[in-house]
This record gives C-alpha cells, sequence and structure tokens, in this order.
C-alpha cells in the first residue's frame, strides 16, 4: 500500500516513553492543559469537558484509554483537539514533541503478533525514523472504539464500519 515516494505529515507526541502521531490533517489545534469538567457516571477514560470558544468538547486521557499508568499532567502536557463527526474531542498526552513528515516506506504495518495486546482498530501503522519507532493512531477510530461503551440518550452513529 506505500506509494513510494508520497509523505504525510503527522504531530508526534509522547505517552510516558512511547511515541505515538496523529496524521496533521485530523488536528484542529494544540493547546496546554486546562480545567476539565468532570461528567458524572463517564467512563474512566473520559476526563470531562470544557468550553473552547464556546464549544463544548469532550475531553480523553490517552493514558487511561490505552491502559498506562497513569500520570500527572505536566508543564509539557497538551490536549490536541480534533473534530469528530458529532463534536470537537481533545486528547490529553505527555508531551507534543514534533510535527514531522513520513514518508510512505517508513512506515509499517502493525504486525498480528504485536497487535494482539493493543485495540489494533485504531492503529494504522509504525513508523520508524532514524533510532525511533513512531505508532501512528488514527484518534477517529479511537472515538469509534470508545463510544461503543453504552451512552445515556445514545443514537447510533457509524458502527458499521464496513470491514
Amino acid at each position: 500500500m506505500t506509494l513510494g515516494s508520497e509523505s504525510r505529515q503527522y504531530i508526534a507526541f509522547k505517552l510516558g516513553n512511547e511515541e505515538f502521531a496523529f496524521e496533521i490533517s485530523s488536528v484542529k489545534e494544540i493547546f496546554p492543559t486546562q480545567n476539565v469538567t468532570k461528567v458524572h457516571r463517564s467512563p474512566e477514560h473520559i476526563e470531562g469537558v470544557m468550553n473552547l470558544r464556546g464549544r463544548l468538547v469532550t475531553v480523553i486521557d490517552l493514558r487511561k484509554r490505552f491502559k498506562l499508568d497513569a500520570a500527572e499532567p505536566s508543564e509539557k502536557s497538551r490536549i490536541i483537539v480534533i473534530d469528530s463527526h458529532e463534536a470537537p474531542v481533545g486528547f490529553i498526552v505527555d508531551e507534543v514533541t514534533e510535527v514531522t513528515r513520513l514518508p510512505a516506506d517508513s512506515i509499517e504495518s502493525v504486525p498480528a503478533y504485536v497487535a494482539d495486546g493493543i485495540e489494533s482498530e485504531y492503529v494504522t501503522g509504525i513508523a520508524k525514523i532514524e533510532n525511533r519507532l513512531i505508532t501512528l493512531v488514527d484518534p477517529l477510530k479511537i472515538l469509534e472504539l470508545s463510544s461503543e461503551e453504552p451512552k445515556v440518550g445514545g443514537a447510533s452513529s457509524g458502527n458499521n464500519t464496513g470491514r
């Protein structure tokens, strides 16, 4: 599926010592962590909601979502906001490290034996750049998988993803 010299831009970020990236076209903005209001009885990985210039943004802690050890936010912590189908969503990450252009030939599929331990539906590949490995994830797929838990007043949206 690689097209040789084709490349795409990504926002790389850290969760602990692991590096991940979202394709830049899915990112609306990045800003320091701020006050988030907890929503009663929400799933553990949903930190709550916040007001972003008059719009309600659901905030998801990616450490919790990926079942990594918890950590307190630091000065480097950021919220990466994307536009989902329903409303903007923010993902709390430990640190945004860079915007990078990755050539298609530096990205490989996730081996099945590795993907068994994670929800491979949202992992789009692993990029090898210099001496680093960066797990590429699709933030919209993270949301689809997160929303499979029951919601209050929930109309189902897009559960048939056409495998």
